[in-house]
């Protein structure tokens, strides 16, 4: 079955949300939220699955150009515009290639370095270059990225994880610059970065033990779509941790 095609025309007066790598995790979380509300949800995946009443899913690979201009030329045939881009698209490490964050840099990997930049950061910037043509300039429009609290540079005081860091801190810098950008000519747009806590996911499940505080998917999805629909203009360009409180940078 070919899922990359669009099916719930009818329901034109429901909000178009757009969810990067919601097939699973957090992102999946997040789709369930906003079924329940009757959206038009486009999820998209590296891999393809069935789409349901409200879920439509495409596949994108979206450190790809090319795979970007596919999915643009198929979104563009129906005319589609977003009002809340989430990207949940992120790695913390390398299960396959038995690659974890660092303890000293001295274990830096340069592969490794810059897959981290590619997942954590490349994407934020492929995700607003190309989903900026399929939003409106005149009603609000949220575009959201998950990000960590370890990419705050002033919050850092124990080191450690030199890759993720570096990728999540890239990743604020590009928030905020397409900020400024942007809301010269879409001042209706509100870009920022997320903060979803610890979530058992497959992304952190080698560092649940360890943590203080851990959601469930589903937990955290509620949480931050709560933080969404209370955004107002001048949160644009921030970063946001699960609770709606300010993460400095």
């Amino acid at each position: 079955m070919n899922t990359n095609t669009i099916t719930n025309k009818d329901n034109n007066f429901s909000k178009n949300i757009l969810i990067l790598g919601g097939a699973d995790g957090i992102g999946f979380a997040i789709s369930k939220v906003f079924e329940k509300l009757n959206y038009n949800i486009y999820v998209t995946s590296r891999h393809t699955h069935e789409n349901t009443n409200n879920i439509k899913y495409f596949t994108l690979e979206a450190t790809k150009e090319n795979s970007w201009l596919n999915f643009k030329e198929l979104i563009s045939k129906n005319n589609v515009l977003f009002d809340i881009i989430i990207n949940t698209i992120g790695i913390l490490h390398d299960e396959k290639d038995n690659i974890y964050p660092e303890k000293s840099i001295k274990t830096l990997d340069t592969n490794f370095f810059m897959k981290n930049i590619e997942i954590n950061s490349l994407v934020s910037a492929l995700c607003i270059k190309h989903m900026i043509d399929f939003i409106s300039k005149s009603e609000k429009t949220v575009i959201a990225h998950l990000t960590a609290r370890l990419g705050s540079i002033s919050d850092n005081n124990i080191g450690g994880w030199l890759s993720y860091r570096a990728s999540k801190a890239a990743q604020h810098m590009i928030i905020k610059t397409a900020s400024i950008e942007l809301s010269r000519n879409y001042n209706k747009l509100i870009v920022i970065g997320l903060h979803p806590g610890t979530v058992s996911t497959k992304l952190s499940k080698p560092y649940l033990r360890t943590a203080k505080k851990v959601f469930d998917p589903d937990q955290s999805a509620k949480k931050l779509t709560e933080v969404i629909e209370n955004l107002d203009y001048e949160a644009t360009g921030k970063v946001f941790d699960y609770s709606g409180k300010v993460i400095p940078y």
